[in-house]
């Protein structure tokens, strides 16, 4: 998705000029017209509702009056794209393989598939690891083959626990766990968890609360929100970590 074109006019010798990259709004414009078009996130974040209306949802913006001014990562320490192909969270257990999620035919949030337990998605409409704004990842928290799935173990995650997202690059980034939250089903804060961040972040999600019997899913959502703490190119040791694989659920 193309930017709207750069206004026209002299800029006065004295302003700083304003650094608009394209790459991370294209996702950013993309998930906000994936709300218009969806109303939940597929079997895991819950049965899809009617949109009452073609309204954006209000996303704020901290860069003052021009939307698509934001903070120029060039000064930082972000990462060019790149997609992520692990996640392993060492203090509960979490190894495992990434697959890229998007948009179904009906306009819906796809999911990972449910004969992969050991495998968790990433939105690929979203940032990249260390790309400013919120990489989000998605898994199931258990399946009816395997019981327990890839983000069963996010139950026991703590605030402060490492996260490190491997790319394909061979870079490792690292984030660090610095909220859990539990949100009914319907009430999934998207401006939260999608929403524009001027440095890198991370989001997990998975299913939460109780198992409703009736409807066949949970009745709330976990999200794990993590804050972005560096970078590092992977060592042998890293490329050397097993994943869990499929077996590992049965």
């Amino acid at each position: 998705m193309s930017l709207p074109p750069e206004p026209t006019g002299d800029t006065s010798p004295d302003e700083e000029p304003i650094h608009r990259p394209e790459p991370a709004f294209r996702p950013v414009a993309f998930v906000v017209l994936s709300f218009v078009l969806a109303g939940g996130l597929g079997l895991m974040l819950g049965s899809v509702v009617p949109v009452p209306a073609l309204r954006m949802p209000h996303f704020g913006n901290p860069f003052h009056d021009d939307p698509f001014a934001v903070a120029d990562p060039a000064g930082g320490t972000w990462l060019d794209r790149s997609e992520p192909t692990r996640v392993d969270i060492g203090a509960v257990g979490v190894h495992a393989p990434l697959t890229a999620l998007g948009l179904d035919y009906e306009g819906n949030f796809e999911v990972p598939e449910m004969w992969r337990p050991h495998e968790a998605g990433w939105f690929e409409a979203g940032p990249t690891p260390g790309e400013f704004g919120p990489t989000v990842l998605m898994g199931h928290v258990d399946t009816d083959r395997s019981g327990p799935a890839v983000f069963f173990p996010l139950k026991d995650i703590e605030e402060g626990d490492r996260i490190e997202v491997t790319r394909a690059d061979g870079v490792v980034v690292v984030f660090e766990v610095s909220a859990i939250e539990s949100y009914a089903k319907q009430r999934l804060p998207y401006e939260d968890v999608f929403g524009i961040e001027p440095e890198p972040a991370l989001r997990l999600i998975t299913c939460g609360g109780a198992f409703d019997r009736k409807s066949g899913g949970y009745t709330e959502n976990l999200v794990v929100f993590a804050t972005y703490t560096g970078h590092r190119d992977a060592t042998e040791k890293d490329r050397a970590r097993p994943l869990n694989g499929r077996d590992h659920f049965r």
